[in-house]
């Protein structure tokens, strides 16, 4: 009996062994603060107090020319627009910003997440950088933030751009209904590889392939910003939408949508139809080919389209 318990203490001496090793072996631990900064940050000018926040904030452009502010969809970051801001920022002032909870901007201390919460966020940050009006371009979840805001401070929105924005029901989530998280997506916080952000990313594409290495290392790092992980999980968790129809028909700034028909996301097939039928003054755009992300996939032919709206 005595060798019987030795080697069954050994076993178990083994496994834990090998299986701390494969724990130690997947541990992805968050960057530091300077070094996040170092790899996104242009200088402390890049940062804004707002909201009990401190804003991740890129402003391009001429300081007086008419202002477009971009807001970027979940699980993303300011980076997202980098072809539309290089094009736009020629003729107008761009300022695109992290999200509670992404990037550099980092969690939001009271760990609560929400379109309309950040949509009071955006009021007050445009408030400290004392913009009174603007054009708000935004994608997915930014687009729902964008048409809150809007509904909210209708004096404040000179035109709207949504790129396939949120706010109907999606694959799998209904009117009411909260997030249900997969299992292995709860480790996140404590193991991340560059190939399971490829994997979550790479389909929202039209054509997977365009997800460049670079777009990819982008997302890899910024997902590694001190918090965000976690806060992402949060943020997911008390996603829930409602029926957004009787918000949407109070807005009446001119509304450009924007989709690429093979986004499944927030599928092309059935969503922009309900925006229009809501929304008293919108037209749609689309872009055969393209998926849920059309200003990361091909910026220089989707910003065309863009460019025309804000001129008319």
């Amino acid at each position: 009996m005595r060798l019987l318990g030795k080697i069954l203490l050994a076993v178990l001496l083994l496994v834990a062994v090998s299986v701390g090793g494969a724990v130690w072996w997947a541990w992805t631990p968050d960057l530091s603060q300077a070094e996040a900064q170092t790899r996104f940050a242009r200088g402390p000018g890049d940062f804004v107090e707002a909201s009990g926040l401190r804003f991740h904030v890129r402003q391009e452009g001429p300081e007086a020319a008419p202002v477009v502010v971009m807001i970027h969809g979940n699980a993303a970051m300011l980076q997202s627009w980098d072809g539309w801001a290089a094009d736009l920022s020629k003729d107008h002032r761009v300022i695109r910003y992290d999200l509670s909870g992404h990037g550099l901007t980092g969690p939001d201390p009271t760990g609560s997440y929400g379109p309309e919460r950040d949509a009071l966020h955006l009021k007050d940050l445009l408030d400290t950088l004392k913009i009174g009006k603007a054009t708000l371009i935004g994608s997915s979840l930014g687009g729902q933030i964008a048409w809150h805001f809007a509904a909210a401070n209708p004096d404040r929105v000179e035109k709207l751009v949504l790129v396939s924005p949120g706010g109907f029901p999606l694959p799998g989530i209904g009117f009411g209904q909260k997030v249900e998280l997969p299992a292995a997506l709860k480790l996140m916080p404590y193991s991340l590889k560059r190939d399971a952000v490829r994997a979550m990313i790479g389909p929202l594409y039209g054509d997977p392939t365009r997800f460049s290495d670079q777009m990819l290392d982008t997302y890899y790092q910024s997902w590694l910003s001190p918090g965000v992980r976690k806060a992402r999980l949060l943020r997911a968790s008390a996603y829930m939408i409602q029926d957004p129809t009787e918000t949407l028909r109070t807005i009446q700034a001119p509304t450009l949508l924007v989709w690429g028909e093979k986004d499944w996301l927030v599928p092309f097939t059935t969503t922009p139809a309900k925006f229009q039928a809501a929304m008293p003054n919108t037209r749609l755009v689309s872009f055969p080919g393209l998926g849920h992300m059309p200003q990361e996939e091909d910026p220089a032919t989707t910003i065309v389209k863009v460019r025309e709206f804000l001129m008319q």
